[in-house]
């Protein structure tokens, strides 16, 4: 029998030509490293009408573990075996894991927001810019400490539609500048640049304020400036991506691996750090 420590481990990133730069292969071939497992992390490029396809190869030649990334966390699901509890109250997933028939997709990207950010959100207010599979995931964490949430999109009805699913809010992008100041705000959308959101939502945020990015090593940040504009906090997703990339990993690697934080941690600063194409 094949131990755990003999075992070639594939694991992959399922997504558009943005996952050939991801960090992500930095961080699991890290956490590979440090647990002794010998395997690689790959970015595999896909197309939503291939999914069915592309499982069944990726099946045939075992990866054990896959990511899946935007714009394919919701289009993925009819393709999978099941899906957890998680994944199926928020309606996307960022994590497959093999079974005898399949994949069965589960989502870190909530208990990782929630490990990353909610200690310090207390009960405060949210406004959510986006409403793709992250923005789903974020109103799940936050709908689960009672936090209220006023979605605005630049699609206004999937807007309405993600709020009316989770029982909160949507506003219109025009109207945003009369609504009153949020004490945290979060752009769950891969925009960061101001030339990337046109029109540049206008929010107004009150003193105490956290704004959130999930993306992360971006320079010119949108969101950065409009929090230091109104004297507010500012925090990027560099530890809501490491965070749901460990969570990932073990579910993967079983719960006799417990895999560091500190490891993922590292691994994206580090990318960050030395500019090794960071996702625009």
């Amino acid at each position: 029998m094949v131990q755990i420590s003999e075992r070639l481990w594939l694991l992959g990133l399922l997504g558009d030509e943005r996952v050939l730069r991801s960090p992500s292969p930095m961080m699991h071939e890290a956490a590979l490293k440090k647990a002794h497992l010998p395997g690689s992390y790959l970015p595999l490029v896909a197309r939503a009408e291939d999914l069915s396809a592309i499982l069944a190869g990726l099946r045939a030649l075992n990866f054990q573990g896959l990511n899946v990334t935007a714009p394919l966390k919701e289009a993925v699901i009819p393709h999978l075996t099941g899906l957890s509890e998680t994944a199926k109250a928020i309606g996307a997933v960022n994590t497959l894991v093999p079974t005898a028939a399949g994949y069965r997709g589960d989502n870190t990207d909530a208990p990782g927001f929630s490990r990353a950010y909610l200690a310090n959100l207390g009960q405060r207010k949210a406004l959510i810019y986006g409403a793709g599979g992250a923005a789903r995931a974020i109103i799940y964490a936050l709908r689960a400490q009672e936090i209220a949430t006023t979605v605005v999109a630049r699609n206004p009805q999937a807007a309405a539609k993600l709020a009316q699913e989770f029982g909160q809010t949507a506003a219109p992008l025009a109207e945003l500048g009369r609504l009153e100041p949020f004490p945290l705000v979060i752009n769950a959308t891969s925009a960061s640049y101001e030339k990337d959101l046109d029109p540049a939502p206008q929010i107004a945020l009150t003193p105490e304020a956290l704004v959130i990015d999930i993306n992360y090593g971006r320079p010119d940040n949108y969101w950065a400036a409009l929090a230091a504009l109104k004297g507010a906090a500012f925090q990027d997703g560099l530890p809501m991506l490491a965070h749901q990339a460990k969570l990932s990993f073990q579910f993967w690697v079983g719960p006799t691996i417990e895999p560091d934080f500190a490891t993922f941690e590292a691994a994206l600063k580090l990318y960050v750090q030395n500019g090794l194409k960071v996702l625009r």
